[in-house]
């Protein structure tokens, strides 16, 4: 490809195989199905581990905090946080200076489970990363960083 050209879907060149954002989303899509596969196993859901690894940074954190770092929606956020009650990984209580605010915490045993769930997720992502340069990935992540500070800007239209 000589120029960016040939990446803009508004030009009569345009292939789908060289869209940035479609082989972004065919990565993405290709690492979170073979996670679902084995999170399933040792019984955790994708959006219960993705709340584990917010709450592994940063904790307590509020269901509010937790749907804008795990870029998921504040309703479905709540009902991953009440399944994860359920099995014993978090517990939840009101924070102490504005009662609205429900903070959540990792229990032991969500501690525990993120634990043992960490070096499988670490395999998948050496497996993901084979033959791509340290240089790569960090310049992958540069890219990525900038594309989502332009894309946070206001909407083209």
């Amino acid at each position: 490809m000589a120029d960016r050209s040939a990446y803009d879907p508004s030009n009569a060149e345009f292939r789908l195989e060289n869209s940035p954002f479609y082989l972004m989303a065919h990565a993405d899509f290709k690492y979170h199905e073979d996670m679902d596969k084995v999170l399933h196993k040792h019984g955790v859901s994708k959006p219960i581990y993705r709340i584990m690894t917010v709450l592994r940074e940063r904790q307590p954190a509020s269901i509010g905090a937790l749907a804008e770092v795990a870029l998921t929606k504040r309703s479905t956020v709540s009902r991953i946080i009440d399944r994860m009650i359920e099995q014993g990984l978090v517990t939840t209580d009101p924070n102490p200076e504005d009662n609205r605010i429900t903070e959540v915490t990792l229990t032991p045993a969500g501690q525990q489970t993120l634990r043992k769930l960490t070096p499988i997720v670490g395999r998948q992502f050496v497996r993901a990363m084979e033959g791509v340069s340290d240089r790569d990935i960090a310049h992958l992540l540069r890219t990525l960083h900038k594309i989502s500070q332009n894309l946070s800007k206001l909407p083209i239209e």
